[in-house]
């Protein structure tokens, strides 16, 4: 190869170089260049035009040459580096960014990159920063204090990468009964009670389950059990706990209005009273409406011929009651269900000197 033909092939090796800025947008090129098979390409095109400049003479100078240390007069082979901006609109308002400049000079927008930060309120200096995403989305927002305690604040204070993320704990929310039970959290930087048990069907468990504000003894209400003195009534459920209901014990029935022996029976089987003799004779029953009684006799009369003993000395027209002009009457006895009408019991006179059986009198 001829030494003019060496100057031709370095120059149009600096020309596709430079050609490259010239017709790639800078931030293009950049990625172009980030490719295996393009970096090859430019590493074999350099050495290509080290080489050619190797051979040729020094009295060849290379029209380009005055362009690889300056930018005074562009197309240059090496841009001016990168400066700092920042967005001032847009999705990524606020965000710090760089802008790129190409072969001319000239500063292209402002770019989001792997360190964009912006400015956010954040614990009790107000002062965080977060990383912008490029895409309008954004990190936490960290404290620019060193790392300390998570506090309710829309802060990462202990710089984990997570926003308030404080442990749970118990509080209260306005709801009866189990609803009542709720979770302290903390949301966009303030605390909020959250309620965690919502109502479900009423069971004997001594929790107000449905949230009624009604207890179980009132929800389930009232059995009851027994007759008489017997009868009980309880809660069906209490402390939390299903109830049987049992019959309180009988006693012996006394006279006191009540059903004693658990029967069904106020003041039953308790006799009666009997008390006089003759036509005085009387019967009561024993209890009246609660109330234990006493027998009094009928009161006498004096004696008359008519069988029956008026007096109550168990004799029957004793005397001279039934003789007229001394002559006998004839006696004619009283029956005996008229005899014993005013006798529960024992024996009554027939009114002729005799008795009528009026049945056996109870021991009391």
């Amino acid at each position: 190869m001829s030494m003019h033909s060496g100057i031709e092939l370095s120059r149009l090796a600096k020309a596709v170089l430079n050609s490259m800025h010239t017709l790639i947008p800078w931030g293009l090129f950049r990625a172009v260049v980030a490719g295996t098979s393009a970096r090859l390409l430019l590493i074999s095109l350099a050495l290509w035009a080290a080489a050619s400049d190797a051979n040729t003479p020094s009295n060849q100078v290379d029209p380009s040459a005055t362009c690889e240390t300056c930018c005074q007069h562009p197309p240059c082979s090496t841009p001016p580096p990168p400066r700092a901006c920042t967005f001032t609109s847009g999705v990524n308002n606020g965000c710090s960014g760089l802008s790129y400049a190409n072969e001319q000079g000239i500063y292209g927008p402002c770019e989001v990159t792997e360190t964009s930060k912006r400015a956010c309120s954040c614990g009790a200096t107000g002062q965080g920063t977060q990383m912008c995403l490029g895409d309008g989305n954004f990190g936490v927002c960290q404290s620019q204090l060193a790392p300390r305690p998570e506090t309710c604040n829309s802060c990462d204070d202990d710089l984990d990468g997570i926003v308030d993320n404080i442990t749970p704990q118990g509080c209260s929310v306005n709801k009866p009964g189990a609803c009542s039970a709720g979770r302290l959290i903390c949301s966009n930087g303030d605390y909020a009670c959250e309620q965690v048990i919502f109502p479900t069907p009423e069971a004997c468990d001594g929790v107000d389950s449905d949230c009624d504000g009604v207890r179980d003894e009132d929800e389930f209400g009232r059995i009851s059990c027994g007759v008489g003195d017997c009868y009980t009534s309880k809660y069906a459920c209490q402390g939390g706990v299903w109830q049987v209901c049992f019959p309180l014990p009988s006693s012996p029935e006394v006279c006191d209005g009540r059903d004693n022996d658990c029967d069904g029976v106020s003041d039953e089987g308790l006799g009666t009273l009997s008390c006089g003799q003759g036509q005085c004779a009387a019967s009561v029953p024993a209890c009246r409406d609660g109330q234990p009684q006493t027998c009094i006799p009928l009161a006498p009369e004096l004696e008359r011929c008519d069988g029956r003993d008026n007096d109550c000395d168990l004799a029957v027209d004793e005397g001279d009651v039934c003789r007229f002009d001394d002559m006998s009457c004839e006696c004619t006895p009283v029956p005996q269900t008229e005899a014993c009408a005013h006798t529960a019991c024992g024996v009554a006179p027939d009114g002729c000197g005799g008795s009528h059986d009026c049945g056996t009198c109870p021991t009391l």
